[in-house]
């Protein structure tokens, strides 16, 4: 994989403290972090719109420049959408910002179609549902074609369909591209990311790989036998534990409503936890700590 971005001590006390990283071609990398953590002014920076920041960020191997930059989709929490215009308006006026002038109606029927817009096309702006906003923002992003996207906080405020309808559409959009997505949603990190950094205090902190098979630790008022889980979709293994737990190995096309279909069992289904690796327990532990 090549490195598409890669950013060497960034630095703008106290939100950046000597922060370095690179995102490869490819690969969907996630930025996980409590509040305050610098997640935001990270993304800025990178996207070379964070004044008073130092340090070196390269792009492709080039400088980052007004030119380098057009290849840099960068969706800021709140998508800055213009209320007044339309939906396919915004569309083509951020494209005409990165220099591209007004898309081809096609490229423009394209992203409408793929984020299920086109229905929506000729609404304001300003009367969207924030799942809705979101779409558009990243159509908006993706008008000019970009190799890296700098997600903030993407599904943030989405209520949990929407928010799922979301990360499809980010999965959709990820091949061949570098992206990264700052979130303390941790449903994001473990759907999209196949790497994930903990930043804490500005920092870089801490970096796992994702790619494992996932674990769920489930319990029962009535366990069910072996073959009867394994019967349902997504379920490749079961390991019980002395102390009543199950513990289950899922594949990585596992339904996203597996959780429903073994409540459906009968089993009285008390217990559902996602197996997290060490790095996603700290963040736990950071935002334990953050709430008391």
């Amino acid at each position: 994989m090549n490195v598409l971005l890669q950013a060497r001590e960034l630095r703008l006390p106290p939100r950046l403290d000597r922060l370095s990283l690179s995102l490869h071609r490819g690969e969907t990398v996630g930025l996980l972090g409590i509040n305050g953590a610098g997640k935001s002014s990270l993304l800025a920076a990178l996207a070379g719109a964070l004044p008073g920041a130092r340090g070196r960020v390269r792009v492709a191997g080039s400088p980052l420049t007004r030119a380098s930059r057009r290849r840099i989709g960068w969706l800021p929490q709140r998508p800055p959408l213009y209320p007044e215009l339309t939906v396919r308006e915004n569309l083509r006026f951020f494209a005409g910002l990165q220099g591209q002038g007004h898309p081809p109606d096609d490229r423009c029927a394209s992203l409408l179609e793929h984020f299920d817009l086109a229905p929506l096309q000729g609404r304001l702006a300003g009367r969207l549902s924030g799942g809705e906003r979101m779409r558009l923002g990243l159509a908006c992003v993706l008008a000019h074609e970009p190799d890296i996207l700098l997600l903030d906080e993407p599904t943030a405020g989405l209520d949990p369909l929407q928010a799922e309808r979301l990360r499809t559409h980010i999965q959709a959009i990820a091949d061949e591209r570098a992206v990264l997505i700052a979130s303390h949603l941790l449903p994001d990190i473990e759907r999209l990311c196949t790497r994930a950094l903990l930043m804490h205090q500005g920092r870089i902190v801490a970096e796992q790989a994702l790619d494992h098979p996932p674990r769920i630790c489930a319990r029962f008022d009535r366990p069910p036998a072996d073959p009867e889980l394994l019967a349902l979709p997504g379920i490749n293994g079961v390991a019980r534990h002395d102390d009543g737990s199950l513990w289950l190995s899922l594949a990585e096309d596992a339904p996203p409503d597996l959780a429903e279909r073994v409540a459906a069992g009968g089993w009285g289904l008390r217990e559902w936890r996602r197996e997290g690796p060490d790095l996603l327990s700290r963040f736990r532990e950071l935002s334990l700590g953050e709430a008391a």
